[in-house]
């Protein structure tokens, strides 16, 4: 049964490869035939079939990434295809082949999604260590062939601040633009306006009115008594 699959893929791999080389590549129908049967339930198929494509060359990381998922869903045990996931992982880091891996693998969930996110996330920080250390080798070879100046920006000494800007500085003023209280000024009452001042300004006049002119002294002259006979309510 094996062999005659195998024969048939065998068929359709060298009926695709008679198409321009303009046309799909051949091995993306294989790959796109392995998924629909993954998603069929059929794992075995799909396992063919990605097996068939790996064989014959692919450097498609989604094919990878299906075949350990058919290796892990044919031997029931979680662990098969974690060999596959690392080799997709690397190969999407490698760059062969670019391809929308998220996409591929959005159907994909639970605790194998987050298998597989776990070892692309672990390719890339390996894959990011070994960038920083090849920079690292290629500036130290730059030092030793005198290109490269061997002080590096972190051991100069530190631009001085100007004093202007320096609130440390001698004679620093800390509260300079600091907003400053005014006193509220207090305008004085005119003076000829308070009763109660010194100065009133209209003084008792120093000579006071003869008592014959006071209307209200005690001593002064009274006037004469009209007539009695000119007192219409005389007696």
């Amino acid at each position: 049964m094996h062999l005659r699959f195998s024969s048939l893929c065998a068929l359709v791999l060298a009926a695709f490869v008679s198409i321009p080389a303009w046309a799909q590549d051949p091995l993306d129908d294989v790959y796109g035939h392995a998924v629909h049967a993954y998603f069929r339930g059929d794992a075995a198929t799909a396992q063919q079939w990605l097996n068939d494509a790996i064989a014959s060359g692919s450097q498609d990381p989604r094919a990878f990434y299906f075949r350990g998922l058919c290796d892990a869903a044919v031997s029931g045990d979680p662990e098969a295809g974690v060999a596959d996931f690392e080799q997709a992982a690397q190969m999407e880091i490698d760059g062969k082949r670019v391809v929308n891996v998220g996409k591929a693998l959005e159907r994909i969930q639970g605790p194998v999604r987050c298998q597989i996110e776990a070892i692309r996330r672990k390719a890339r920080l390996a894959s990011r260590g070994k960038y920083l250390e090849m920079q690292r080798l290629r500036y130290e070879q730059g030092i030793r062939n005198g290109a490269i100046n061997p002080v590096s920006p972190s051991d100069a000494p530190p631009r001085p601040v100007p004093s202007i800007n320096d609130p440390f500085s001698e004679g620093a003023d800390f509260n300079k633009g600091q907003p400053k209280p005014m006193a509220e000024r207090v305008e004085p009452a005119p003076a000829s306006n308070d009763p109660f001042g010194d100065n009133p300004a209209n003084p008792a006049p120093s000579n006071p009115a003869p008592a014959a002119d006071d209307p209200f002294g005690s001593s002064g002259a009274k006037p004469n008594a009209a007539p009695a006979s000119d007192d219409p309510f005389g007696n």
